[in-house]
């Protein structure tokens, strides 16, 4: 066993050397203010990617696609990846890459159909 896992503490049972455990939280050696801001930025991310999947066929979800990608690095630093908000910050970042995905394809899309119609009004 690597010296990072070793087992500290009985109280601390499942924890492994630099965390503590809160109820179900699991955290890392970091200021309290920096943990909590760090979960609030992995929910954000995920709501961030969520609406840019919703509005993926606009630019206005490009952006917010680019915002919650942006957002989830830095909850997955200061985070484990025992926290449970380590994976909603996870799930952002899939969801803003997924967004950016369909952005593009609509985007070629709608160029397609743009150029079908200007294709059209020329043979007439």
């Amino acid at each position: 066993m690597d010296e990072n896992e070793k087992k500290v503490g009985i109280e601390e049972k499942e924890c492994y050397k630099g965390q503590y455990r809160d109820g179900d939280r699991i955290y890392v050696d970091q200021p309290l203010s920096k943990i909590i801001d760090a979960e609030d930025m992995a929910v954000n991310s995920l709501v961030l990617g969520s609406l840019g999947i919703l509005f993926s066929t606009l630019i206005f979800g490009f952006i917010l696609e680019i915002i919650a990608i942006a957002k989830s690095k830095q909850p997955k630093e200061v985070l484990n990846s025992r926290h449970h908000k380590y994976h909603i910050a996870t799930a952002g970042m899939i969801c803003g890459w997924v967004s950016i995905g369909l952005s593009i394809f609509f985007l070629i899309y709608y160029i397609a159909i743009f150029a079908m119609v200007i294709a059209s009004m020329g043979a007439y």
